[in-house]
C-alpha cells in the first residue's frame, strides 16, 4: 500500500552557518557544486536532517547549491561515461562565473577535467544550510569572504532575502546562467524571491545564459541522445531523466511517461496543498517531440 500523499510546510526552517574556505584544486567543479572545508569540520555534524555530510580526509566536503541547477558539464547517471548538456550553449558560464564570483583566477585543468591548480588555492566563505542530501552532499547558499557582521558561526538562522541576495545562487540565478530548482525544505520567503528573480533573468533572455536558448516547455524533438547533449538547452533536470532512458532504451520516447513514474519523484504546484508522484504529471509527449507543461519555479520537490 502506498503512503499517503504529504502536506507542504509552509513555516520557516533556520540554516546553519558555517565558515571557512573553498578548494578547487582535485576537484571538477561545475555551475551549482564546489568543495568547502568549515573553519572547524565539527560543525558538519551539527548540520540538520537525516543525512550526513561525507567528509575528506582534509574535513571538507561538497557543497551543492540550494535553489539553483546548472547545466550539466559531467553527468554520469546510468554511466559508464559521462555526458554533459551543450558546451557551446552556456554549459560552461555558469561553472565559469562561480569560480571567478568566488574570488579564483587563472584555473588550470587536467586531462581528466579536475583542477590542478589556481590563484589562489582558497578562497575564504561561508555556507547557510538546513541539510544535506542521500549523497552526502551538502545543500547550501554561498557566501564569499567573512560572515555578515549580524550572522555568528555555527548557529542556525532565519535567512532573508537581503541575505540570500549576497550569495553565488542568487547571482547565478540573477545572471540567467542556471535554472531555478526548489525542495520543500527551502524558505517560502526565499522562493518567492528567488522565483521572482528567475522570471526576470527569463525575460531579459541574455545571450549568455540559459533562457535565451531553453526549450524545456516549447518542445524538443529527440533524435537520438545528441538532441540534447549537443544541440538542445533542457532543463537539467528532465536532461538526467531523458539521458538515463535514452542510454537505456534508445530514443523512443513511448516508455519514458512509465520511466519517470518508476522515479517515482514527488513535488507540490501552486494550486495543491498535497503532494502528486511522477514527473509525468508535467511532461507532454508527441511522438518523438517532449516539453514539460509546467515552469520549473511552479514545481516543488520533497526531499528524499
Amino acid at each position: 500500500m502506498s503512503a499517503p500523499p504529504l502536506t507542504f510546510r509552509r513555516h520557516s526552517v533556520p540554516m546553519l552557518a558555517i565558515k571557512g574556505t573553498y578548494r578547487l584544486i582535485g576537484s571538477e567543479p561545475d555551475g551549482d557544486t564546489v568543495h568547502f572545508l568549515p573553519q572547524d569540520p565539527g560543525f558538519w555534524c551539527d548540520v540538520p536532517g537525516e543525512h550526513r555530510v561525507e567528509r575528506n580526509s582534509r574535513g571538507g566536503g561538497k557543497i551543492r547549491m540550494e535553489g539553483i541547477d546548472a547545466l550539466e558539464t559531467h553527468y554520469s547517471g546510468v554511466g559508464p561515461d559521462s555526458v554533459h548538456q551543450p558546451l557551446c550553449l552556456g554549459a560552461v558560464g555558469a561553472r565559469d562565473e562561480l569560480i571567478s564570483w568566488l574570488g579564483f583566477s587563472d584555473v588550470v585543468r587536467g586531462s581528466d577535467g579536475k583542477v590542478t591548480g589556481s590563484t589562489p588555492e582558497v578562497v575564504p566563505g561561508f555556507v547557510l544550510t538546513s541539510g544535506a542530501d542521500t549523497y552526502g552532499r551538502c545543500i547550501a547558499l554561498v557566501g564569499r569572504g567573512d560572515l555578515p557582521v549580524n550572522v555568528p558561526n555555527g548557529r542556525r538562522i532565519d535567512v532573508t532575502p537581503s541575505l540570500l541576495h549576497q550569495t553565488a545562487n542568487h547571482h547565478l540565478l540573477s545572471l540567467g546562467l542556471v535554472y531555478p530548482t526548489f525542495y520543500s525544505n527551502l524558505p517560502k520567503e526565499l522562493r518567492l524571491d528567488m522565483t521572482a528573480t528567475a522570471q526576470q533573468a527569463r525575460a531579459t533572455k541574455a545571450p549568455t545564459g540559459v533562457w535565451a536558448h531553453d526549450v524545456t516547455t516549447t518542445g524538443t524533438t529527440i533524435d537520438d541522445l545528441k538532441s540534447i547533449t549537443e544541440h538542445q538547452v533542457i532543463l537539467p533536470k528532465l536532461f538526467r531523466r531523458l539521458a538515463d532512458y535514452i542510454r537505456l532504451f534508445g530514443p523512443s520516447l513511448t516508455c519514458f511517461p512509465a520511466f519517470l513514474a518508476g522515479e517515482g519523484e514527488e513535488f507540490f504546484l501552486p494550486e495543491q496543498t498535497t503532494s502528486v508522484t511522477g514527473l509525468q504529471r508535467v511532461v507532454e509527449i508527441d511522438g518523438n517531440t517532449i516539453r514539460m507543461t509546467r515552469n520549473i519555479e511552479d514545481i516543488v520537490l520533497v526531499e528524499k
